[in-house]
């Protein structure tokens, strides 16, 4: 228990430059270069070409279950980095 409350009192305090909007130049710009390479067209061509893969390995494994099982996740893990920047917008708009 003790355990949960210091791992939750770092992670509010790693968190903290977010609630006042106070996020040094550095680690904006560091983000920014961050979020250009998994925007890139390089990257979103080889997830388009992992997420084909999983759909013709899935189409032709039929009695591994536990392949398919892995496959489905594979997939829905390329889905949500392909689509995060579009996730973020539309929580951030939310708020």
């Amino acid at each position: 228990m003790k355990n949960l409350f210091l791992f939750l009192f770092f992670l509010l305090a790693a968190a903290m430059p977010l609630f006042a909007d106070v996020i040094p130049p550095g680690l904006k710009s560091a983000g920014d270069e961050i979020e250009a390479f998994f925007t890139s067209k390089l990257v979103t061509a080889i997830l388009v070409a992992c997420l084909a893969g999983c759909g013709i390995a899935y189409a032709f494994n039929k009695d591994n279950e536990k392949m398919k099982r892995n496959l489905i996740a594979i997939g829905i893990g390329i889905i949500i980095i392909g689509t995060a920047k579009e996730i973020v917008s539309a929580i951030m708009a939310i708020k």
